[in-house]
């Protein structure tokens, strides 16, 4: 492991170059707004949809959501009550007592119903797969952060630790479904994962943090809170700065990252506040997410083998590496205009910045020299030169930037309200990938049996550049939506949605062909959608929903010789859902049905491409359709115990052959109890998911179903178990303690395959067994 990633180190890096010039920016802006009390009969309102659904607005005499020792309180996932779809919100009381710290999104969203997430290096110490919400891949699903949409523009797909710990994440809501006409993003129509960041502390408070536990794993924060600060109009503050390091779950799979965090919150006046923020994270890490063999695992010895310490292996954890930087910065501005009229704009930016090394065959189980098929690992230094030994391996690049904004508008009239606005964003991305001698100073490797490239070319290079591409997406959403009330207990909503994609392809190399190419191509669908509302009282609600989805094809539509004459249709939805929520003191209720059906579905299969890494390709079934049950509840006895169970019962087939879709898991379920009073929390959670197929037909004939490669269901046991100390002495605010035990029962099994290596043997992810963790946190006040 590298030693440059230090706290230290992203301080100055970070202050110097983001946050710092954020706050004082921020801060000698604010100077010059006069001080005003913000009243709450006009102040402004976050038109997000994530925070409307977080927020507890049904109407109840109770905030109970808000309220420790109640059920929607204690409830590790809630339905809120005032969802017109699925929902499921996981919040910061849950985040902050259940996890440890080197832990992500995905992990929070596993707890809600038909989510399943797999951390192949333990608790989030390498990107998750996964998520899956009711069996979509991710890429088929929407994620934001504070409302903005996030991802990679090739595919759609998310990296579960590269942007944000999961120290400054305030609250996970899931929404399993296209959402209404105001929900933007590139993939909605499976769903949308909204992280929520925190928001500053009402006082001024200095909280140092820190973790150790298995696989050597060490964590390092220090948070600072400027507080309320009323010379400034109320203004307040959190900066956030933070390290982690760990040898990981499987051999020589490390993982290192620094981050660090600023948000400012303005009041401008007492109808407007304004909100800035910056983040910024350097990771590096031996990626372990290509499965293992059981032939690997026998020939090292090893049932958690990843990677070796032998430099003339393709297996070294040296040539297997990521060097990844990310950052992103938003200002929002919220605005109650008077008459009725609210504002809600956000401008933003936020980049990815991967480079990395990896062997072509990191999956050899013969002595060092020789790759998996017994070939020798050689190198081709000269066009047409004879091989010399050495390791083939490829040099990776993917970086890209967004830029975008998001404008909404609302109108609020007696009988409800009307809803419009629109979502701009602009995404380029620089990828390549060089053929190199890794064992040579990164040379290029003329060799394209070894490099795996098909066409050789004076465009790359006689075969040592297998991709070289500028590719741009431009995404414009305008929606209007209209919110009626016919009587006070009622709420029907109408809304319609253009989704606008513009793909455009500069490649000199283009990934599968070789050859140079260039191709542009626009896609766009008209998205109605309508939803009803009924609250029976302040305690119960209900919903129905009907929408149409729409996901704009990847990119690797364009990785073919005649792009000119390539038509790929789209992915589309319908969705159909019904659902109930109910809350009060003692008991929190979610319960929904739903059934989508699905034109031009890509279904994930895995495949070898030659001699290099396994992967999944997608192909185009025709119709699919997913129907299932789900639900979630929590009850709370008055000394403190909570016992609580969510899950959900997902099917999903191909309407040809009504064959299992790959990869969707049958059902899950998360249960158990909860000790929260007098400063102890503790909880044990069996997380379970149902069997699946993995599509693989090399894998067990699973007893003659169909599509192969079949999965029994498996289960995790996670217990938590933590104390807070109060008043411990002046200017402590509190001592907080915790332990997390992470498979509890020491499962090891494999759960799914990621495909085939050269040889034809199949590449297993398994449980990796119990972790435990230790943190602490010690909030100072001033």
């Amino acid at each position: 492991m590298r030693n440059t990633l230090t706290l230290r180190y992203a301080l100055s890096r970070t202050c110097s170059r983001h946050a710092l010039g954020l706050a004082v920016a921020s801060f000698a802006f604010i100077n010059a707004v006069p001080a005003m009390a913000q009243t709450a009969a006009n102040a402004p309102v976050n038109l997000d949809l994530g925070s409307v659904l977080a927020a507890s607005s049904s109407g109840a005499s109770t905030d109970y959501q808000d309220t420790p020792g109640t059920a929607p309180y204690e409830a590790p996932s809630v339905t809120p009550l005032n969802s017109t779809q699925p929902t499921s919100l996981v919040t910061q009381h849950t985040i902050e007592n259940n996890f440890s710290s080197t832990q992500s999104y995905a992990d929070f969203a596993r707890l809600t119903p038909s989510v399943n997430s797999i951390n192949p290096n333990g608790p989030g110490l390498a990107e998750a797969i996964g998520p899956t919400i009711r069996g979509l891949q991710d890429g088929q699903y929407n994620v934001t952060f504070d409302g903005i949409p996030l991802g990679d523009s090739n595919d759609f797909t998310h990296h579960t630790t590269s942007f944000f710990a999961d120290h400054d994440i305030g609250q996970t809501i899931v929404d399993r479904g296209p959402g209404t006409a105001e929900t933007v993003g590139d993939a909605t129509f499976g769903g949308t994962i909204s992280i929520r960041s925190k928001d500053p502390q009402p006082d001024m408070t200095l909280t140092p943090y820190g973790s150790y536990g298995s696989y050597n794993t060490i964590q390092e924060g220090l948070q600072f809170d400027t507080g309320s600060i009323a010379k400034l109009n109320g203004a307040s503050a959190f900066f956030d700065a933070g390290h982690i390091k760990s040898d990981g779950a499987l051999s020589y799979a490390g993982q290192e990252r620094s981050n660090f965090l600023g948000k400012v919150v303005i009041p401008l006046g007492s109808n407007t506040t304004l909100t800035l923020f910056s983040s910024y994270q350097k990771l590096y890490q031996n990626p372990p997410n290509y499965g293992t063999s059981v032939a690997q695992m026998q020939a090292f010895g090893n049932s958690n083998y990843a990677y070796n310490n032998n430099p003339n292996s393709q297996e070294y954890y040296k040539y297997n590496a990521d060097y990844i930087t990310t950052d992103m910065e938003y200002a929002d501005l919220t605005s109650n205009l008077g008459n009725g009229w609210l504002y809600d704009g956000k401008a933003y930016t936020y980049g990815y910045y991967h480079h990395d090394l990896n062997t072509i065959d990191p999956f050899d189980t013969l002595p060092g020299g020789q790759s998996s098929n017994g070939t020798a690992n050689q190198v081709q230094l000269t066009v047409n030169g004879a091989p010399v030994s050495g390791i083939p391996g490829e040099t990776f690049g993917m970086t890209y930037r967004s830029f975008g904004t998001i404008q909404r508008f609302q109108k609020d009239f007696s009988f409800g309200d009307v809803k419009f606005g629109a979502w701009f964003d602009r995404q380029s991305d620089n990828r390549y990938v060089y053929e190199v001698s890794l064992t040579n100073g990164n040379v290029p490797n003329y060799d394209t049996n070894t490099g795996g490239v098909g066409n050789v070319t004076a465009a790359n290079n006689n075969g040592t550049i297998a991709r070289l591409q500028h590719n741009q997406l431009y995404t414009f959403q305008p929606y209007a939506q209209f919110d009626w009330k016919p009587t006070d207990n009622l709420t029907l909503t109408a809304g319609v949605k253009y989704a606008f994609f513009r793909r455009q392809l500069f490649a000199p190399v283009n990934q599968v062909t070789g050859i140079s190419q260039g191709y542009e191509h626009n896609y766009g669908k008209i998205l109605p959608s309508f939803e009803a509302k009924y609250k029976f009282n302040p305690n119960l609600s209900a919903y129905a929903q009907a929408a149409e989805g729409f996901l704009a094809p990847n990119l690797n539509a364009f990785y073919t010789n005649n792009l000119t004459n390539q038509s790929v249709a789209p992915e589309s939805t319908l969705n159909f859902q019904v659902g109930t929520a109910y809350q009060d003191q003692h008991l929190a209720l979610g319960a929904d049905v739903y059934d989508i059906h699905f034109q031009n579905f890509l279904q994930p299969t895995p495949a070898t491409a030659g001699g290099k890494k396994a992967f999944y390709q997608y192909e185009n079934i025709g119709g699919a359709f997913y129907r299932g049950i789900e639900g979630e509840a929590t009850y709370t006895f008055d000394s403190g115990i909570s016992l609580f169970g969510n899950g959900g019962y997902n099917e999903a087939y191909s309407t040809i052959g009504h064959v299992a879709v790959n990869m969707a898991p049958q059902f899950t379920t998360n249960a158990g109890i909860i000790y929260d009073h007098n400063g102890i929390y503790a909880s044990l959670i069996d997380q379970w998911t149902g069997g699946e197929y993995s599509g693989n037909s090399t894998v067990s004939p699973a007893g003659g179903k169909s599509p192969g490669g079949w999965y029994d269901p498996y289960n995790v046991v996670n217990l938590s178990l933590g104390y807070t100390f109060d008043s411990v002495m002046q200017h402590v605010k509190h001592l907080s303690v915790k332990l997390n035990v992470d498979n509890l029962t020491d499962q090891n099994q494999f759960i799914t395959d990621l495909g085939n290596d050269a040889s034809g043997n199949p590449l297993y992810l398994k449980l990796t067994g119990i972790s435990a963790f230790f943190s602490v946190s010690v909030p100072l006040t001033f």
